[in-house]
């Protein structure tokens, strides 16, 4: 898949490989001192999370799993992420296009981590099931 940002297009890639090359990217220190790979699934939480409560995707989350899966579709990319990110154009950070980097990339978690969620589920009518279940 091709993401453009600004002037720039990217090769991005999700599949099995995409965690490890987030992990390799991706650090955090341990309240014991020692530095240990990030898992992708607490960048999809924060995403998540923000999503509930701002109703707006957490950006840098964002901007980390699309720099995984850039890495994926081209593992020799030259740049780290502070190198990339701190290289994007101001606009770049808009999340209000729905055809922006940033759709392109909810595609990308919802296709991975919530597949079901584009399937349109609908609540009410298991909410009736269950009342009516109950009488």
């Amino acid at each position: 898949m091709e993401i453009r940002i600004g002037e720039e297009v990217y090769n991005a890639e999700f599949n099995g490989f995409t965690p490890i090359a987030f992990s390799r990217a991706f650090a955090e220190v341990t309240e014991a001192g020692r530095k240990r790979p990030r898992d992708i699934a607490d960048a999809v939480s924060k995403i998540a999370d923000s999503l509930t409560t701002y109703e707006v995707p957490a950006i840098t989350p964002m901007l980390e799993i699309l720099y995984a899966c850039i890495k994926t579709a081209t593992p020799t990319f030259p740049q780290t992420f502070d190198e990339w990110a701190s290289a994007l154009p101001s606009g770049t950070f808009s999340l209000e296009r729905k055809d922006g980097w940033a759709a392109d990339v909810m595609r990308i978690v919802e296709d991975n981590f919530f597949p079901s969620a584009k399937d349109g589920v609908d609540a009410a009518p298991a909410e009736k099931a269950v009342a009516e279940a109950s009488k």
